[in-house]
């Protein structure tokens, strides 16, 4: 129960935060009035910090929900900033948390349907994939094992600094069994493209592939309902990974 409380107050201290702070209010100014290799380069470097971000917190276990299985809670991957990052770095930011829904579906042939959704200070995320279980564990030790694939798009339109930042991760997926806890892990590769608004007139988008490794578990304190935590590492950057939601 304290676990659950803890849990609790770290989320809503991170969904306030995300709304006191604006990680893209210099968008606009690190990409305009500055050499077209500088503006290259920044928009990258965006692209290399929102890529795992936007795909990660989408998985906390490889076994499928199964007909008609259901699962609703709230995900908050957090991203450290990269210090080439002089987007976010120029609006005061060393971190982007993205509090998000998550509904998963169970559908015949051991597949899950997954959708995201996301909306505060004029930008909104959308999110939707699915998970394949390619192995069913029944050996005590053995992994259940699945792939997976999410297409996440990110719409900012924030006064002045308006684009668009679309992820597309693909995933193997590992994890263990264990009555009330289940460990996993699981590697993707994050594939973004940073598009800025054609009214920005900038004519270069970034773009960006990660490597990204998630480790975690998934606690069933009480019936029906989950508590995550994970930690998350991609281009030597350590990140995290919170949530909390109710299956059946």
């Amino acid at each position: 129960m304290k676990k659950v409380i803890g849990l609790s107050i770290i989320l809503c201290l991170t969904v306030i935060n995300c709304f006191a702070s604006n990680p893209f209010d210099e968008f606009k100014n690190q990409i305009t009035g500055v050499a077209a290799d500088i503006a290259q380069k920044n928009l990258d470097n965006l692209a290399k910090d929102l890529g795992p971000v936007l795909g990660g917190g989408s998985f906390r276990s490889a076994k499928n929900l199964g007909l008609p299985g259901f699962d609703i809670g709230i995900r908050v991957p957090v991203r450290n900033v990269i210090n080439e990052d002089a987007i976010v770095k120029a609006a005061g930011i060393d971190s982007i948390p993205l509090p998000m829904l998550q509904a998963e579906i169970g559908l015949p042939l051991k597949i899950d349907l997954i959708a995201r959704y996301t909306s505060y200070q004029d930008s909104n995320l959308i999110g939707y994939g699915l998970r394949y279980m390619i192995y069913d564990s029944w050996i005590p030790g053995i992994p259940y094992l699945a792939i997976q694939s999410v297409y996440n798009t990110l719409n900012v339109d924030t006064g002045v600094n308006k684009f668009k930042a679309n992820t597309l991760s693909t995933a193997l997926i590992a994890s263990w069994k264990f009555v009330v806890v289940e460990p996993y892990l699981g590697v993707s590769l994050d594939n973004t493209s940073v598009e800025p608004d054609s009214s920005l007139n900038i004519g270069k988008n970034g773009s960006a592939n990660s490597v990204r490794i998630d480790g975690g578990i998934s606690v069933s304190l009480f019936p029906l309902t989950y508590l995550q935590l994970g930690v998350t590492s991609a281009d030597s950057n350590i990140g995290y990974t919170a949530g909390l939601g109710i299956k059946f």
